[in-house]
């Protein structure tokens, strides 16, 4: 018998779906990341969303993709995240393939179930937050001691137009 989730079912069943959908990348729990965060060989935190989302808040000490070097992680475990783990997933499975030899894990449920293992949250400043972009409705599953923001129809334009030019870009190097 399995041990109950400690998520909402509507975020389990979008970790599972998610997570089936990359059987080839490794996909670590927020609760063993946030114990591997306390050790003295801390992991890499790399956040995939979108420079808007990362406005909000980040988890502490995470670099952006976009400018994440993997030459500079050979002995860390590397963990990417996003809102749910698709867009992370994505780039685990990318660049484990360019870099075969680096620990590269997808966070499994990435911010969301971050937050609901009380992960903190910082804002652009290193300052805790509660504050969290939960990217759009099907999405604001956080826990419920965070204070999730949604960027307006336009915004939500905008940055997947951003996003699918990312991911073009990704997929042609």
């Amino acid at each position: 018998m399995s041990s109950p989730s400690p998520y909402p079912e509507a975020l389990q069943k979008l970790i599972i779906e998610n997570d089936a959908k990359f059987p080839d990348v490794e996909h670590m729990s927020a609760a063993d990341a946030l114990a591997l965060s306390k050790t003295t060989l801390p992991p890499i935190f790399v956040d995939c969303r979108t420079p808007a989302e990362q406005s909000i808040s980040t988890i502490p000490y995470s670099i952006p993709y976009d400018i994440f070097s993997p030459s500079t992680a050979t002995s860390s475990k590397i963990i990417l995240y996003c809102t749910i783990g698709y867009r992370s997933s994505l780039n685990a499975q990318n660049l484990k393939k360019k870099h075969p030899n680096l620990q590269i894990s997808n966070l499994s449920g990435s911010v969301l179930s971050w937050s609901h293992t009380s992960g903190p949250f910082v804002n652009p400043q290193g300052e805790p937050t509660k504050r969290l972009h939960v990217y759009g409705n099907d999405w604001d599953l956080a826990a419920s001691d965070i204070h999730t923001i949604k960027f307006g129809f336009w915004s939500s334009i905008v940055e997947g137009f951003w996003e699918v030019t990312r991911i073009i870009k990704m997929k042609i190097t």
